[in-house]
């Protein structure tokens, strides 16, 4: 599991108030419970994980953790690598475009 599935699980898992553990990388999360309020949640978990602005259109686009995890490696390929609460030492960024 990459570094950046980790953060998008925990995100994901702290939003919906469950255990990592019940977050499905392949599930689409509105199968995982998520909707627009907790989409606005999720996105800013995201952010405060990753440094990376995250787009709520983005959540629709690549409904699952995976489809999610590759288009964030397309545009940023340093997030998978970052460590926890290093996400602006690894050179993300605060945008993603």
């Amino acid at each position: 599991m990459s570094m950046l599935q980790s953060h998008l699980i925990a995100a994901l898992a702290d939003v919906m108030e469950v255990p990592a553990a019940q977050v499905s990388p392949t599930k689409s999360f509105t199968e995982q419970g998520l909707d627009s309020l907790t989409a606005l949640r999720l996105a800013r978990k995201i952010h405060d994980r990753t440094a990376i602005d995250i787009e709520l259109e983005w959540l629709l686009d690549y409904p699952t953790i995976l489809e999610l995890e590759r288009f964030l490696d397309e545009q940023v390929p340093s997030v998978s690598a970052a460590a926890p609460g290093q996400a602006d030492d690894a050179g993300m960024g605060s945008a993603v475009a």
